[in-house]
């Protein structure tokens, strides 16, 4: 059933881009044509309240798959441990390397939940300045409250709840916890330090800690740290889609009114 309805959804997103898409091809092809229409210049004032109201929705969804592409550039990073003599020159160690990835991953997170509240704000014409505008206050609004957007924001952030808590300590207070690597981090930069200073280490750290042994770890490490994205990028992924659905959705209905409204 829930297989059923993901791909039900997935083709109605489909669907709806097709149609979206061509309603834009229209606009531009209807200012064009228009005989204030000057090359090279900003036609914008040419389009009418709803074409322009479709270049905003087309700005928004360019940001939104912009984010989603930059959770997919994490796990693309995390994937590979490149140029690694030049990262070792410069003091960064593979887990610094993922460390650093992740952190972009956590904050991308919650950029996509803020992003689409500013989307709400703008297409719902809410007012809120963009400092202003936070979830406490847009819920308030009818407008969202009628809309299965809402549902959306408010399951995404249940979702994502313990990854957005995570990045607003890790921006406001620097935090950073992982007991994975707590102990193989020491273990790591006892053998960079090592290395660094070429110092010979002693025989029975070898034997307690081999190297290979914490290659091991890293290794294992870096495969749990990828599946944990791959499945944050497909659940932030899957939400994009039904929101950009809804979205897309709610401006063709309006369309529709307005139609009807004319050919009375």
């Amino acid at each position: 059933m829930i297989v059923d309805n993901m791909q039900k959804d997935n083709e109605l997103f489909l669907e709806l881009m097709d149609y979206f898409f061509k309603y834009i091809e229209r606009s531009r092809k209807n200012a064009t044509e228009h005989p204030d229409y000057k090359i090279g210049k900003n036609n914008y004032h040419l389009l009418s309240e709803n074409e322009k109201m479709a270049i905003g929705i087309l700005k928004y969804m360019s940001k939104v798959f912009g984010l989603n592409s930059d959770l997919e550039k994490t796990h693309t990073f995390i994937r590979r441990f490149p140029i690694k003599e030049y990262y070792k020159k410069n003091e960064i160690d593979q887990l610094e390397f993922i460390k650093y990835h992740y952190e972009v991953f956590i904050h991308k997170i919650h950029t996509l939940l803020e992003v689409k509240k500013l989307w709400l704000n703008d297409f719902f014409e809410i007012g809120l300045k963009e400092e202003d505008c936070n979830w406490n206050k847009l819920k308030t609004y009818k407008k969202i409250q009628k809309s299965p957007a809402y549902k959306i924001i408010d399951n995404y952030f249940k979702s994502f709840k313990h990854i957005i808590e995570f990045r607003h300590l890790n921006t406001h207070r620097a935090f950073y916890m992982d007991s994975d690597i707590e102990f193989l981090k020491i273990d790591l930069q006892i053998y960079n330090i090592h290395e660094k200073y070429k110092i010979e280490i002693p025989e029975y750290y070898k034997t307690i800690t081999p190297r290979f042994v914490v290659d091991y770890q890293i290794k294992k490490y870096r495969k749990e740290k990828l599946e944990y994205i791959k499945n944050g990028i497909r659940i932030a992924e899957l939400y994009s889609n039904q929101f950009i659905s809804i979205i897309l959705q709610e401006f063709f209905s309006e369309l529709l009114e307005e139609d009807k409204l004319k050919s009375k």
